[in-house]
C-alpha cells in the first residue's frame, strides 16, 4: 500500500511540474505575440546632442533609449533609469555635448 501511495506522490508531483512548464510557455507565446509593443524603443543618436549618458558616462554611440528634453536640446540616455536620476536633479551633472 505504501508504494501505491509512493508511486501516486511521484506522479502527481511529475504532473504539476509539467504543467508549470506549459503555463510558462504559453505566457512566453502571449508575450511573443504582443510582439514590439513591449521591447524597449532604441532612438537614432543624431537626435540627441550630447555625447554620453550624463549619469553613467556610457558613450551615447552604444545606443539611446530614452530622451528628455532639457534646455531647449534634446539629449539621450542609456536607460529610463538614467533618464529618471538626471531629472532629479540634473544641475550636478556634467554635460559632454556634440
Amino acid at each position: 500500500m505504501k508504494h501505491i501511495i509512493g508511486l501516486f506522490t511521484i506522479a502527481t508531483l511529475v504532473a504539476a511540474c509539467a504543467g508549470n512548464g506549459n503555463r510558462q510557455q504559453h505566457q512566453q507565446d502571449s508575450l511573443n505575440a504582443i510582439g514590439p509593443a513591449l521591447q524597449e524603443v532604441q532612438y537614432d543618436t543624431a537626435l540627441v546632442a550630447n555625447l554620453k549618458d550624463p549619469v553613467c558616462r556610457m558613450p551615447i554611440r552604444m545606443g539611446v533609449y530614452d530622451t528628455a528634453h532639457y534646455h531647449g536640446t534634446i539629449l539621450g540616455f542609456c536607460s529610463t533609469s538614467c533618464k529618471d536620476t538626471f531629472l532629479l536633479k540634473p544641475e550636478s551633472y556634467k554635460l559632454v555635448m556634440k
